[in-house]
């Protein structure tokens, strides 16, 4: 795993104008010895921003006290504390962040929020919301959204719906979702349609899948390998 990158020295002009006063340069320069890994100098640049009504050092300062929850889970509180400051003063990444912050009777206020925000995400995780406190035509809307999504979050998307159809004994409709899945190379996908086709009493259909389910995982984890290897330098 490659190790982050200390950033180089801050511009001594942000240095003059945090030690001046100004609000923007001080979350810079907190952001910086943070980034640098000195947190305790960081936690007193960005609280002089924050104080200040800097929403992104708010924002900033939640990580900081995130970090030390290994010493004292009351700093978890306090991290909390200051992203909900910063969410509530319209900081678009805390209002994303705040569904894992608040207790079961918050966390739909959130998610929603996070989803004007334009965060596809929030989409998902609404419907599994709603899947869990057993609300089936809210988290059905919200899975039809979350499926939408491109690439990986539509694929995850589907799977889960398709798992919710499964439950609810809705087999043909979880049987498509999983067909687009198995189509994009999914070897999971791929066995649990099998699965479905067979309760469906389609049972050559489930036979194919069924034998494609070894070639599909080979084809998996040979792109694995391709992922993990280290990229060609120049020749």
């Amino acid at each position: 795993m490659a190790i982050p990158k200390r950033p180089g020295p801050l511009d001594p002009a942000v240095e003059r104008a945090a030690e001046a006063g100004d609000v923007v340069a001080m979350r810079l320069r907190g952001q910086h010895l943070y980034a640098s890994g000195d947190n305790h100098a960081a936690e007193e640049w960005l609280l002089a921003a924050a104080r200040a009504g800097d929403a992104e050092a708010m924002y900033s300062l939640s990580h900081v006290y995130h970090d030390r929850v290994f010493q004292d889970e009351a700093h978890d509180v306090t991290a909390g504390a200051w992203c909900r400051r910063a969410a509530e003063a319209k900081y678009v990444p805390a209002i994303r962040a705040m569904s894992s912050w608040v207790d079961l009777d918050e966390r739909e206020f959130w998610l929603r929020k996070a989803w004007e925000t334009g965060d596809l995400g929030a989409a998902y995780d609404l419907a599994g919301l709603f899947e869990e406190e057993g609300r089936p035509s809210e988290a059905e809307h919200w899975y039809r959204i979350a499926c939408r999504e491109p690439g990986h979050g539509g694929h995850v998307a589907r799977g889960s719906w398709a798992a919710y159809l499964v439950y609810q004994g809705r087999f043909e409709d979880a049987a498509e979702l999983l067909a687009q899945n198995a189509g994009e190379g999914s070897s999971a996908a791929a066995r649990f349609l099998s699965d479905v086709l067979e309760r469906l009493g389609r049972t050559e259909e489930a036979a194919a899948w069924r034998e494609r389910v070894d070639s599909l995982r080979a084809a998996e984890h040979e792109q694995e390998l391709l992922l993990r290897s280290p990229a060609s330098g120049p020749a």
